[in-house]
Protein backbone atom coordinates (compact mmCIF):
# COMPACT_ATOMS: atom_id res chain seq x y z
CA UNK A 1 0.00 0.00 0.00
CA UNK A 2 1.29 3.06 -0.83
CA UNK A 3 2.06 5.89 1.85
CA UNK A 4 3.54 9.02 -0.23
CA UNK A 5 0.39 11.49 -0.21
CA UNK A 6 2.51 13.68 -2.85
CA UNK A 7 2.26 9.96 -5.18
CA UNK A 8 -1.35 9.55 -4.88
CA UNK A 9 -2.82 13.03 -5.45
CA UNK A 10 -0.20 12.95 -8.60
CA UNK A 11 -2.23 9.71 -9.11
CA UNK A 12 -5.51 11.11 -8.59
CA UNK A 13 -5.29 13.88 -10.61
CA UNK A 14 -4.19 11.63 -13.74
CA UNK A 15 -7.89 9.83 -12.92
CA UNK A 16 -6.35 6.42 -11.34
CA UNK A 17 -8.74 5.64 -8.30
CA UNK A 18 -6.11 3.08 -7.02
CA UNK A 19 -4.63 5.52 -5.01
CA UNK A 20 -7.82 7.07 -4.36
CA UNK A 21 -9.36 4.18 -2.67
CA UNK A 22 -6.01 4.12 -0.44
CA UNK A 23 -6.80 7.56 0.83
CA UNK A 24 -10.37 5.91 2.00
CA UNK A 25 -9.27 3.04 3.98
CA UNK A 26 -6.91 5.87 5.07
CA UNK A 27 -9.20 8.31 7.09
CA UNK A 28 -12.56 6.99 7.08
CA UNK A 29 -12.59 5.19 10.69
CA UNK A 30 -11.53 8.89 11.78
CA UNK A 31 -13.03 10.62 9.77
CA UNK A 32 -16.53 8.94 10.91
CA UNK A 33 -16.02 9.52 14.28
CA UNK A 34 -15.76 13.19 13.30
CA UNK A 35 -19.00 13.14 11.44
CA UNK A 36 -20.72 11.21 14.65
CA UNK A 37 -19.58 13.54 16.74
CA UNK A 38 -21.69 16.30 14.96
CA UNK A 39 -24.39 15.24 13.73
CA UNK A 40 -24.62 12.22 16.21
CA UNK A 41 -27.02 9.77 13.37
CA UNK A 42 -25.39 7.00 11.91
CA UNK A 43 -27.10 7.48 8.62
CA UNK A 44 -26.34 11.18 8.16
CA UNK A 45 -22.73 10.69 8.93
CA UNK A 46 -22.45 8.13 6.44
CA UNK A 47 -23.85 10.44 3.82
CA UNK A 48 -21.82 13.32 5.21
CA UNK A 49 -18.84 11.30 5.00
CA UNK A 50 -19.57 9.64 1.52
CA UNK A 51 -19.62 13.73 0.29
CA UNK A 52 -16.85 14.29 1.99
CA UNK A 53 -14.81 11.77 -0.05
CA UNK A 54 -16.38 12.95 -3.48
CA UNK A 55 -15.29 16.40 -2.50
CA UNK A 56 -12.05 15.67 -2.06
CA UNK A 57 -11.70 13.53 -4.97
CA UNK A 58 -13.18 16.52 -7.64
CA UNK A 59 -10.58 19.21 -5.60
CA UNK A 60 -7.75 16.99 -5.90
CA UNK A 61 -8.55 16.06 -9.37
CA UNK A 62 -9.26 20.01 -10.75
CA UNK A 63 -6.25 21.01 -8.69
CA UNK A 64 -8.16 23.29 -6.70
CA UNK A 65 -6.32 21.37 -4.14
CA UNK A 66 -2.69 23.22 -3.73
CA UNK A 67 -0.97 21.53 -1.28
CA UNK A 68 -0.15 24.93 1.02
CA UNK A 69 -1.56 22.63 4.09
CA UNK A 70 -1.25 19.12 4.97
CA UNK A 71 -4.17 16.48 3.11
CA UNK A 72 -5.47 15.37 6.03
CA UNK A 73 -6.04 18.62 7.35
CA UNK A 74 -7.36 19.83 4.35
CA UNK A 75 -9.49 16.69 4.25
CA UNK A 76 -10.86 17.06 7.75
CA UNK A 77 -11.59 21.03 6.93
CA UNK A 78 -14.14 19.38 3.92
CA UNK A 79 -15.46 16.66 6.30
CA UNK A 80 -15.99 19.12 9.21
CA UNK A 81 -17.97 21.49 7.10
CA UNK A 82 -19.91 18.76 5.32
CA UNK A 83 -21.05 17.42 8.76
CA UNK A 84 -21.85 21.13 9.85
CA UNK A 85 -24.01 21.77 5.90
CA UNK A 86 -25.40 17.62 6.72
CA UNK A 87 -26.84 19.11 10.08
CA UNK A 88 -28.20 22.68 9.49
CA UNK A 89 -30.53 20.84 6.05
CA UNK A 90 -31.84 18.08 8.51
CA UNK A 91 -32.70 20.02 11.80
CA UNK A 92 -34.58 23.40 11.75
CA UNK A 93 -32.21 25.08 14.44
CA UNK A 94 -28.94 26.93 14.37
CA UNK A 95 -25.43 24.58 15.33
CA UNK A 96 -24.21 25.69 18.30
CA UNK A 97 -20.44 24.92 17.33
CA UNK A 98 -20.82 27.82 15.04
CA UNK A 99 -21.30 29.79 17.61
CA UNK A 100 -17.47 29.19 19.29
CA UNK A 101 -17.54 32.38 21.63
CA UNK A 102 -20.47 32.67 24.07
CA UNK A 103 -21.09 36.43 24.94
CA UNK A 104 -22.89 36.36 28.05
CA UNK A 105 -20.99 38.85 30.78
CA UNK A 106 -20.93 36.09 32.76
CA UNK A 107 -19.85 33.40 31.21
CA UNK A 108 -15.77 31.74 32.37
CA UNK A 109 -14.30 29.43 29.22
CA UNK A 110 -14.98 26.56 30.57
CA UNK A 111 -18.38 26.50 32.14
CA UNK A 112 -19.72 24.99 29.57
CA UNK A 113 -18.23 22.06 31.09
CA UNK A 114 -20.94 21.69 34.35
CA UNK A 115 -24.07 24.18 32.89
CA UNK A 116 -25.98 21.17 31.83
CA UNK A 117 -23.95 17.81 33.32
CA UNK A 118 -25.43 15.86 35.79
CA UNK A 119 -22.97 14.33 38.48
CA UNK A 120 -21.07 11.31 36.92
CA UNK A 121 -20.55 8.28 39.38
CA UNK A 122 -19.75 4.76 39.71
CA UNK A 123 -22.74 2.60 38.63
CA UNK A 124 -22.13 0.44 41.49
CA UNK A 125 -22.70 3.85 43.55
CA UNK A 126 -19.90 3.21 45.52
CA UNK A 127 -16.74 5.78 44.98
CA UNK A 128 -14.01 4.57 47.50
CA UNK A 129 -14.82 0.87 48.75
CA UNK A 130 -11.50 -1.02 49.29
CA UNK A 131 -13.76 -4.62 48.89
CA UNK A 132 -14.10 -3.47 44.72
CA UNK A 133 -10.98 -3.26 42.57
CA UNK A 134 -11.22 -0.74 39.99
CA UNK A 135 -12.39 -2.00 36.72
CA UNK A 136 -10.79 -0.49 32.82
CA UNK A 137 -14.93 -0.86 31.99
CA UNK A 138 -15.76 0.90 34.56
CA UNK A 139 -12.82 3.60 34.54
CA UNK A 140 -13.90 3.66 30.41
CA UNK A 141 -17.55 3.89 31.07
CA UNK A 142 -17.04 6.97 32.96
CA UNK A 143 -14.99 8.66 30.54
CA UNK A 144 -17.56 7.98 28.02
CA UNK A 145 -20.49 9.67 29.31
CA UNK A 146 -18.05 12.39 30.46
CA UNK A 147 -17.31 12.96 26.67
CA UNK A 148 -21.06 12.40 25.43
CA UNK A 149 -22.18 14.89 27.50
CA UNK A 150 -19.81 17.63 26.40
CA UNK A 151 -20.65 20.67 24.55
CA UNK A 152 -20.31 20.45 20.84
CA UNK A 153 -17.04 23.50 20.60
CA UNK A 154 -15.31 21.04 23.48
CA UNK A 155 -16.01 17.52 21.58
CA UNK A 156 -15.40 17.87 18.40
CA UNK A 157 -12.30 19.62 19.22
CA UNK A 158 -10.84 16.21 21.40
CA UNK A 159 -11.92 14.45 18.67
CA UNK A 160 -9.76 16.00 16.14
CA UNK A 161 -7.01 16.05 18.47
CA UNK A 162 -7.07 12.57 19.86
CA UNK A 163 -9.18 10.65 17.27
CA UNK A 164 -8.06 12.59 14.04
CA UNK A 165 -4.54 13.43 15.66
CA UNK A 166 -4.45 16.88 14.32
CA UNK A 167 -2.66 19.34 15.84
CA UNK A 168 -3.21 22.30 17.59
CA UNK A 169 -2.45 24.87 14.45
CA UNK A 170 -4.03 22.35 12.39
CA UNK A 171 -7.46 22.09 14.31
CA UNK A 172 -7.10 26.17 14.31
CA UNK A 173 -6.91 25.61 10.91
CA UNK A 174 -9.86 23.83 10.69
CA UNK A 175 -12.12 25.87 12.90
CA UNK A 176 -10.85 29.14 12.52
CA UNK A 177 -10.19 29.73 16.17
CA UNK A 178 -7.55 30.59 18.32
CA UNK A 179 -4.65 27.91 19.08
CA UNK A 180 -4.83 29.01 22.63
CA UNK A 181 -8.63 28.85 22.70
CA UNK A 182 -7.93 25.18 22.00
CA UNK A 183 -5.16 24.66 24.15
CA UNK A 184 -7.22 25.46 26.67
CA UNK A 185 -10.26 23.48 25.96
CA UNK A 186 -8.35 20.97 25.79
CA UNK A 187 -6.76 21.27 29.11
CA UNK A 188 -9.88 22.49 30.55
CA UNK A 189 -11.68 19.18 29.40
CA UNK A 190 -8.81 16.77 30.46
CA UNK A 191 -8.72 18.91 34.02
CA UNK A 192 -12.64 18.36 34.51
CA UNK A 193 -12.42 14.24 33.97
CA UNK A 194 -9.95 14.07 36.75
CA UNK A 195 -11.75 15.79 39.06
CA UNK A 196 -14.57 13.55 37.86
CA UNK A 197 -12.90 10.26 37.84
CA UNK A 198 -10.71 11.29 41.42
CA UNK A 199 -14.73 11.88 42.49
CA UNK A 200 -15.31 7.85 41.80
CA UNK A 201 -11.93 6.04 42.22
CA UNK A 202 -8.62 6.40 44.79
CA UNK A 203 -5.87 7.84 42.54
CA UNK A 204 -4.09 4.68 43.33
CA UNK A 205 -6.94 2.19 41.66
CA UNK A 206 -6.59 4.99 38.50
CA UNK A 207 -2.94 4.02 37.95
CA UNK A 208 -1.38 6.49 35.73
CA UNK A 209 -3.10 5.33 32.49
CA UNK A 210 -5.60 8.12 32.86
CA UNK A 211 -4.03 10.65 34.98
CA UNK A 212 -0.98 11.58 32.96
Amino acid sequence: MKTNLKEITKEIKEGDLTGFKTLVEAFKDKAFSLCMKILKEKNESEDALQDSFIKLYNSIQSGQFEEKSSLSTYFYRIVYNTAIEYYRKYRAKNFNIVSFEVNESSFREGDELTRNLNIITRKTGNTSSTENDVTLDEVNGIINEYLNSLPEHYSVILTMFYINELSINEISEILRIPSGTIKSRIFRAREKLKEILLSNFRKEELLEYVLN
